[in-house]
């Protein structure tokens, strides 16, 4: 192998940890995941346009583009282009001792040279800083990686001009280019000028569409922030931050990395928590001949033998407010090993688990601890933890018929419509199952909405919510999310609504505040048919031990399945599109949703029914985490939704039409998984259905049939 030098990603990574640089070096022997998520983490920003509309903007082609891949042959060119005394390059290469960096952008005017890195991250000047509040010398977390990148380009390029130019003195002022959050687009379809294809090497690439050029005319969506002085401050030594996150200074961890990187020495650092987030580790899809540093890690600092990876550790410990950090730096690797004083036991008087309740339930699970299950004995049925009394009171305060909404969105750096931010919020896609109660307890399911935005160029957002308030408007029944992410979407429709001249805005806006939480005048509000959380409930009243830390409805509904005799036996049949109405399944191709792997027993992943969305977008589908929610929200997901709306934007009527079927289905199959975890709560706790007939009960009869009118409760039931 040719030996490699100390890169701006092998930087990244020393800044993250030095033990990782050698791993990172031998990536043909060590697995990392970080090669699918950084990938995937630049389609869910959009960095591969970003990084094309900043040549854009610097009148940048292909003639002042360096993309050689060796390190000589980017060198070589790049020393002819800067004989030139003005001139913009991009990716130019400038080696000092054994580290190598490819600026982005690279502004050179005689002596004077603007170095250029060009980020896919927003930023907004009038709230967000570099540095942290009381703490001018100190650099802000969210953002110190991008400036750590800056500063490390700007360390070697000043040094590489010192040899490569003794005498000539050239001024390097560095810039951190990001997304300004308070520019409005004064053009249509940015995004959509920059196609995401893959080159002759095989890698993606962003390529101008026609018209690309006349975007340095248009209003800059990306704006070049000065950091210069703060990297002059890094480089010297003299920011705060520097004993914690080097272990010394600056300019000692690029010395002491680069030798250890180049030379393929391994430095151990401490374990902690950034431990959790290794990845160079081997997961199923990898080949198994590649190995897997985190592991090795663990067996020289700990003391590892292989069967301990197998016992529960602390890194799987479920929620906030406890700091996994510290349990390592005390030795506490798993979670038998903590005591009553590491977790606070502190009951709330919300009804269901407390957090520390759900955290202490989950290392009783695992370890087996019996006295530790004794708290919560009279809830425990084999694997899992159902608390049937407050779950019961919670159901009970819902209203039939029920709904669950599940959005599909979209948030890139690079506007797709005219009058918006970057970042901004589209919503082009959702899906909408209702589950009615019939007056003898049982009840029926049906998908009974959807939409999805396939119009080249139309901004969806006020057509989505209008067809959202139709399908929810026609009774008062319960509406259901998983997690956060529709009340915040929706929350930024009534944004956008508020600033339109949209004629039914005020009428769009007053039903949003119906069904959303919200603040204002500084006090929380949440409307008279606020949504309900399902991921609430589940975290309040349920826990199955196979679901380890997460309560990610991708993790709760395999337990679910795997759980319930009834929903088993039930959909095992092709009922879903003939008894079950579907908007997208007929019932010629009516589809039974359990199957089961090899052993006969555990039930299959119900999305392994669906087509690869990943064929259609170029993506590995194995990659795509299509049911991942806000709690642990996988790049994988966002990468997928946006790269599969930008493939709506260009494709063609065929393409277009296979594509957004199999969007809808799998939108679909996530509103039919909160019906899933709702049929077998229900089944749990109502074995034998009350009768509820609407003479005998006409209140609760008309609660759990939706909202009608005193004529068609007479119709129904006649006069008497």
């Amino acid at each position: 192998m040719k030996q490699k030098l100390f890169t701006k990603s092998a930087f990244k990574q020393a800044i993250t940890c030095q033990t990782g640089l050698y791993y990172y070096y031998r990536s043909d022997i060590y697995a990392n995941q970080n090669n699918e998520d950084d990938f995937l983490q630049s389609l869910a920003e959009g960095g591969f346009q970003v990084g094309e509309l900043a040549k854009v903007y610097y009148g940048i082609d292909a003639s002042h583009d360096i993309e050689e891949l060796s390190y000589d042959r980017a060198l070589e060119r790049t020393a002819v282009l800067f004989r030139e005394d003005k001139v913009n390059i991009a990716e130019a290469a400038f080696r000092w001792e054994n580290c190598f960096i490819r600026t982005d952008i690279l502004v050179k005017e005689g002596h004077d040279i603007k170095l250029i890195e060009v980020k896919a991250k927003s930023w907004n000047e009038a709230e967000d800083s570099f540095v942290t509040k009381g703490d001018s010398n100190c650099v802000a977390g969210p953002i110190l990686e991008y400036v750590y990148d800056v500063a490390f380009q700007k360390y070697v390029l000043e040094n590489a001009l010192k040899v490569l130019y003794p005498g000539e003195n050239y001024n390097v002022h560095a810039y951190l280019m990001m997304a300004d959050k308070l520019t409005v687009s004064d053009v249509d379809g940015i995004n959509q000028k920059f196609i995401i294809k893959a080159d002759s090497r095989g890698r993606k690439r962003a390529v101008r569409a026609e018209g690309a050029e006349s975007l340095s005319a248009a209003k800059h969506v990306l704006t070049p922030y000065d950091v210069d002085e703060l990297c002059d401050r890094i480089i010297n030594g003299q920011t705060t931050e520097q004993s914690a996150l080097l272990l010394g200074t600056f300019k000692d961890f690029v010395k002491n990395s680069a030798e250890a990187y180049c030379n393929q020495d391994r430095l151990w650092t401490p374990l902690g928590a950034k431990c959790f987030k290794c990845p160079f580790r081997t997961t199923e899809m990898d080949d198994p001949s590649m190995q897997d540093g985190y592991r090795e890690c663990w067996c020289h600092q700990a003391g590892f033998k292989p069967e301990d990876f197998d016992i529960p550790h602390v890194k799987d410990l479920w929620g906030a407010f406890i700091k996994r950090g510290d349990f390592v730096d005390q030795g506490k690797y798993f979670l038998s090993d903590l005591k009553d004083g590491d977790i606070k036991d502190a009951k709330t008087s919300k009804p269901g688990l407390s957090h520390s309740e759900r955290k202490w339930l989950q290392i009783g699970m695992w370890t087996g601890n019996q006295e530790i299950l004794k708290r919560f004995a009279g809830n425990i049925k084999g694997n899992a933890y159902l608390d049937r009394d407050e779950l019961r009171q919670r159901m009970e305060s819902w209203t039939f018929p029920l709904h669950m909404i599940d959005f599909e969105t979209s948030a890139v750096a690079l506007p797709f419509y005219k009058g918006m931010h970057p970042y901004e919020q589209v919503a082009f896609q959702f899906s909408h199952h209702i589950i009615r109660r019939k007056p003898d307890g049982k009840y029926s399911i049906e998908h009974a909405g959807q939409y999805i935005n396939v119009e080249k160029g139309h901004f969806p957002n006020f057509d989505f919510v209008r067809e959202l308030k139709r399908q929810l408007e026609k009774d008062n029944g319960t509406i259901f999310r998983y997690a956060a992410h529709e009340n915040t979407i929706l929350r930024c429709i009534h944004d956008q609504l508020a600033e339109s001249s949209e004629p039914d805005r005020q009428e769009l806006m007053d039903w949003i505040d119906t069904i959303t939480t919200y603040k204002e005048g500084g006090h929380k509000i949440s409307g008279p048919r606020n949504m309900e959380d399902l991921l609430e409930v589940v975290k309040s009243f349920y826990y199955h031990k196979s679901m380890k830390g997460s309560n990610s409805i991708k993790v709760v509904l395999p337990a679910v399945l795997n759980s319930s005799k009834f929903i088993q036996d039930k959909y095992s049949k092709a009922i879903y599109g003939s008894e079950i109405k579907s908007c997208t399944y007929t019932p010629e191709e009516a589809i039974a949703w359990i199957t089961y792997e090899a052993d006969g027993k555990t039930v299959q992943n119900p999305y392994k029914h669906l087509p690869p969305v990943g064929n259609y977008i170029e993506v590995d589908d194995s990659l795509i985490d299509y049911d991942c929610e806000d709690e642990d929200m996988t790049v994988a997901n966002g990468g997928a939704a946006l790269t599969a709306y930008s493939k709506l934007q260009f494709s063609d009527i065929v393409a277009t039409e296979a594509l957004s079927k199999a969007l809808l289905r799998y939108c679909e199959l996530d509103t039919m998984s909160m019906v899933f975890i709702w049929e077998y709560f229900y089944h749990e706790l109502y074995t034998d259905f009350p009768e509820v007939t609407p003479m005998e009960n006409p209140e609760e009869y008309l609660r759990n049939n939706g909202a009608i009118t005193l004529e068609e409760f007479i119709a129904r039931v006649g006069n008497s």
